[in-house]
């Protein structure tokens, strides 16, 4: 049995600014909406509440095609992959879900991929430079596999659209029960999840992970990089195809959540015996916020 990366559909896009007046909110960090805005969805924990993890991106490829007299171009936006709202002008994402040459765009405060129903606006914005992580290796089993997608405007906070924290380089998740969301494969139906998801993992320890791995693979000499954490799905829900890139936050004491792991690969979805890996945010907190900040100096005069 080969591990094979899953989330794998990549590409990338650009659109427009949806500015619809909303209420403006507690810009603060990690705040989720708990019991969700106005909609209710029941479905044994694993759709989202709308608006219940607002932090939570839908990242499409922008592709054009003339039409048949070409006066005129057709722009299709298909959806790759997610992402993390973590400031106004930043997301952060899994770098294999963003590859060059494409362009993308970024959807923010989306719930149910065929409505326009939702009672706030959602916000299109495009992705205007993708900076992976210098160290980032793009293999099978993608290393260091991080990147910061920089918007062509800032986010507008919303009810429904609000940043998440980034871990304390110190924090330890192990034990903890953590929650995914996106749009991927839904392991039930085969099929793409119109709804955004709500994945519960439980963070796995690191050895305990490598040891089923090399089980899964008959390769008893696999290595886990360091770069990674593993979690395995509580309940049959689980991350798959077109997750690539989506947040795992953890709960902290005081009910806030913070970003431990972004979603980057696995053996098949749901599998009981081989948990998903993520990336490990605690190991890029540093990364992230120097390079953000010197984005940030460099763009101070514009």
């Amino acid at each position: 049995m080969k591990i094979c990366c899953s989330g794998s559909s990549i590409s990338n896009a650009s659109s427009s600014v949806t500015n619809d007046a909303v209420p403006q909110v507690d810009q603060q960090c990690g705040m989720p909406n708990p019991q969700g805005l106005v909609y209710n969805v029941e479905s044994n924990l694993t759709y989202a509440k709308y608006a219940e993890f607002p932090w939570t991106v839908a990242i499409f490829q922008i592709s054009f095609a003339s039409n048949i007299d070409s006066s005129m171009i057709d722009i299709e936006l298909i959806h790759v992959g997610g992402g993390t709202l973590i400031h106004p002008k930043f997301i952060v994402t899994a770098a294999h879900t963003l590859k060059k040459p494409h362009r993308y765009s970024a959807r923010f405060g989306e719930w149910n991929m065929t409505s326009d129903a939702e009672i706030y606006p959602a916000q299109d914005i495009g992705i205007e430079e993708v900076i992976p992580h210098p160290s980032y290796r793009d293999l099978c089993l993608p290393e260091n596999d991080i990147a910061l997608g920089v918007l062509k405007a800032n986010v507008i906070y919303s009810p429904h659209i609000r940043p998440l924290c980034l871990p304390n380089e110190q924090d330890f998740f192990f034990g903890k029960r953590c929650i995914a969301t996106g749009w991927g494969m839904d392991v039930r139906t085969q099929q793409l999840a119109p709804i955004m998801k709500r994945i519960e993992l439980n963070v796995v320890p690191r050895l305990l992970c490598q040891m089923l791995y090399r089980l899964a693979d008959a390769d008893s000499t696999f290595q886990l990089h360091r770069s990674v954490m593993c979690a395995e799905a509580a309940e049959v829900q689980d991350t798959c195809d077109k997750d690539g890139g989506t947040p795992m936050a953890c709960p902290k004491e005081d009910g806030t959540y913070v970003l431990a792991g972004i979603t980057s690969w696995g053996l098949d979805c749901g599998k009981t015996d081989a948990p998903g890996v993520y990336v490990d945010v605690t190991k890029f907190v540093r990364w992230i916020k120097n390079t953000i900040e010197g984005y940030e100096e460099l763009h101070a005069e514009e």
